[in-house]
């Protein structure tokens, strides 16, 4: 997502960076572009992240909904 027009909005926080990539690709498969704001901070710093914040995962407002049902089927059965 490259459109500077498009609103994101956070739709979970990941533990990590990999369960955030595991997520975006998940999404992806389904059609939904998804953005992880804090990639490069997370890959460098992962220490930063082990919060309650955790690594945010992304997608427009207008697929929030969607995305968020495939997210808790992907939690459900993971």
């Amino acid at each position: 997502m490259t459109d500077p027009e498009v609103l994101m909005t956070t739709i979970a926080n990941c533990f990590d960076l990999n369960e955030a990539m595991h997520l975006k690709m998940v999404l992806e498969s389904c059609g939904i572009p998804s953005f992880i704001p804090d990639e490069s901070a997370a890959g460098i710093a992962p220490h930063h992240f082990l919060t309650d914040s955790g690594v945010r995962l992304q997608v427009s407002e207008e697929r929030e909904e969607e995305a968020r049902k495939i997210i808790e089927q992907e939690r459900q059965s993971s």
